[in-house]
């Protein structure tokens, strides 16, 4: 009986002998092998629980939500014309610093590469992008109204709403809740716009608008038209004021001075032509 008390007494010392070196000496416990193929499911796993990353952050904002459906947009016609491509750079933009100004992400040259990864890969569609800014934009019905008529400004950059525009830019209004007279308003006021704005300017007119010379390189002049687009695009966001017009704002002059842009470039191809 006492050889047996004394051999329990040995294992249980032993026993809290290595116990303490398990504790002591991390490196010596053995590594869990997990089968082949269910790490990367553990690392998925895990992944559930951990912070949400930047971009993800900013694609469920209703920044990136904007951004996505203004991707879903512009792409629906199988191209971008160069005035849909300023336009969108100069929002983004504006959107980076206004990330930068209400937040703690304070490298905007880092959240705007996130914001074009964003346009670049949105998958969603319309309906689900729309109803996610409308569950973030609750209440924002001026928010609302604002984001249709820039889309409608978008849609139009090239001087014509395309089918797929169309239908892109009714299913936004539907989704958002816009009534039916406020959307009707914004409708027929780009429709009659465009429809009464389709004569290009002379070429010295259009020198004038641009302020350049006819003289000048394409490149000098698509700078000073950049300039320009940037001086007068549409603004989404809140803080310049919800109560003015895009149309009455921009889209008169953004219309004015791609007129003079395509009227100077097709002088020019004429000229390299001879």
């Amino acid at each position: 009986m006492e050889i047996l008390l004394l051999i329990t007494i040995v294992i249980i010392a032993l026993a809290i002998m290595n116990f303490k070196d398990y504790l002591s000496n991390p490196h010596k416990r053995p590594k869990i092998q997990y089968p082949e193929g269910e790490v990367e499911d553990f690392k998925n796993y895990q992944d559930i629980y951990t912070t949400p990353s930047k971009e993800d952050k900013i694609r469920n904002s209703a920044y990136g939500l904007m951004i996505g459906l203004m991707s879903k947009l512009a792409k629906s016609d199988g191209k971008v014309c160069e005035l849909e491509e300023e336009m969108i750079a100069n929002t983004l933009e504006d959107i980076a610093e206004q990330i930068v100004l209400q937040s703690a992400m304070n490298q905007k040259e880092e959240i705007l590469q996130i914001l074009q990864t964003i346009f670049a890969n949105t998958q969603e569609e319309v309906e689900e992008l729309t109803q996610k800014y409308a569950t973030l934009t609750k209440g924002q019905y001026k928010a609302r109204l604002k984001m249709v008529e820039y889309l409608l400004a978008l849609a139009y950059a090239d001087g014509i709403l395309g089918e797929k525009e169309r239908e892109i830019v009714l299913d936004v209004a539907a989704y958002l809740e816009i009534e039916n007279a406020d959307f009707n308003t914004l409708y027929e006021a780009f429709a009659t716009f465009y429809a009464e704005n389709k004569n290009s300017s002379n070429i010295e007119e259009s020198c004038r608008i641009l302020g350049v010379n006819k003289e000048d390189s394409l490149e000098e002049i698509k700078k000073a038209y950049k300039k320009l687009v940037r001086e007068y695009h549409p603004d989404i966001l809140h803080h310049k004021g919800l109560d003015k017009s895009i149309i009455e704002t921009s889209t008169a002059k953004i219309q004015e001075i791609n007129a003079a842009y395509e009227s100077i470039k097709a002088f020019k191809k004429e000229q390299n032509g001879r």
